[in-house]
């Protein structure tokens, strides 16, 4: 077989593999949905279950809000043209609900585009309210990353320990590692924002972020978008530590990425670099207000 014909069958394998993803959203896909909103720290870890028969698409989608977890129906529609997911209006548990299982729920509607690479696949999109309820509810913003191995969940109590224990599981490793302070920042504010962004080359660089060993956002890849929260400081500590926690090491190691804080309307940018021994970390303390 000469060199030339196999280049021509492995290009036919790679354009084969993209035009198959790219008519196919089948599948578990897992992430974080950050509400559009200053000063608010709810968030919904979420997992969307789709089931693909042509254009048309059926599933669940299972999120965990407030220590409660939700099961809800949901429709859709798949165009591989466009790759573009749109889901048809479905309940959601309101961001400001004080009680996840008596709150208020309002009705969104989902749209979402597929990214396909050879190493990962991950739909990015939002969660937007319908017209009466546009100026209460905004925006839930998502980045969801397909994962081939996993069981639709159930609504039961064990569900719900499944979950608790991912999460204390994640926090066991990040407290092995040793934290890297690269910087402490005296703040004004009570409600920091935060953008994480790939420093440089796309290397699907993959993190999770912690505050004060709490697991605030799930394995998550750096791209050219930011990966957008908003924090609450703990006013009953000294300093709270944003730290972040290298799921890999991407292709070009080792884990880097800039982080742009907003205190107020002041603005930081700072190099983060995490591996597989020590995870980045900035501290921050809050300026006591003078009488």
């Amino acid at each position: 077989m000469t060199v030339i014909f196999k280049k021509i069958i492995l290009l036919n394998i790679v354009f084969l593999y993209f035009s198959s993803t790219a008519q196919n959203v089948n599948g578990h896909w897992f992430g974080t949905g950050t509400v559009e909103y200053r000063g608010t720290n709810n968030h919904y870890l979420t997992e969307l279950v789709l089931r693909q028969s042509g254009k048309k698409i059926t599933g669940e989608l299972n999120y965990y809000f407030k220590d409660t977890f939700f099961v809800t129906p949901i429709q859709g529609i798949y165009d591989a043209v466009s790759r573009t997911l749109t889901l048809k209006e479905f309940e959601l548990v309101h961001f400001m609900a004080a009680n996840a299982k008596d709150g208020i729920t309002v009705n969104m509607t989902g749209k979402f585009l597929l990214h396909a690479s050879r190493t990962e696949s991950d739909l990015k999109g939002s969660f937007t309210s319908d017209e009466a309820h546009r100026y209460t509810t905004p925006p839930i913003n998502f980045i969801l990353k397909k994962s081939n191995d996993t069981l639709p969940f159930v609504l039961t109590q064990d569900t719900i320990e499944t979950v608790k224990e991912f999460q204390t599981n994640a926090i066991k490793k990040e407290i092995s590692r040793r934290k890297d302070i690269v910087r402490e920042i005296n703040v004004n504010s009570s409600t920091i924002n935060l953008e994480f962004y790939d420093n440089g080359e796309i290397d699907y660089d993959s993190v999770s972020v912690f505050q004060n060993d709490k697991l605030i956002l799930p394995k998550s890849m750096l791209s050219y978008d930011a990966l957008k929260l908003s924090i609450q400081l703990d006013k009953n500590l000294e300093y709270n530590d944003i730290t972040m926690f290298a799921n890999n090491v991407g292709s070009i190691p080792p884990n880097t990425a800039v982080l742009i804080l907003y205190d107020g309307k002041k603005r930081y940018e700072i190099q983060m670099s995490s591996d597989f021994e020590k995870s980045a970390t900035i501290r921050l303390k809050k300026n006591k207000i003078k009488n």
